[in-house]
């Protein structure tokens, strides 16, 4: 028994000292950049660059909008600037006449925006 309790203890050591001298691989305090600020603006510009405009819908009284967008055979519909998931971090900034101006935030380390205009008047 005592001898089963002594290598119970030192495995527990020798597995506790093996992973205590393990260097940390990242600091978790400190911001990840594996992405440059320029790489991740070309990637957020070929995103919303898919999509095209193919048409509007808008109540008389201007309280209900939907603008419908397609790519590749896919149709999405956007209802009262509430942007789907699939254009994460894309968001309106404005709707005119003649074009939807989208804005996209990069990460807090690039401390800049993107945005983009789509055409309505193809």
């Amino acid at each position: 028994m005592r001898y089963l309790f002594l290598c119970t203890s030192l495995l527990f050591f020798v597995c506790f000292d093996l992973k205590a001298d393990k260097p940390l691989e990242r600091d978790p305090f400190q911001p990840y950049y594996s992405v440059s600020c320029s790489e991740q603006s070309e990637q957020l510009l070929e995103q919303i660059q898919a999509w095209h405009f193919r048409g509007m819908m808008k109540q008389i009284d201007q309280h209900y909008q939907q603008i419908w967008l397609v790519s590749d055979n896919q149709w999405l519909a956007i209802t009262d600037d509430a942007v789907p998931n699939v254009l994460f971090p894309w968001h309106v900034q404005s709707l005119l006449n003649d074009k939807i101006i989208w804005q996209a935030d990069l990460p807090d380390y690039c401390h800049q925006t993107l945005s983009w205009t789509m055409p309505i008047n193809e």
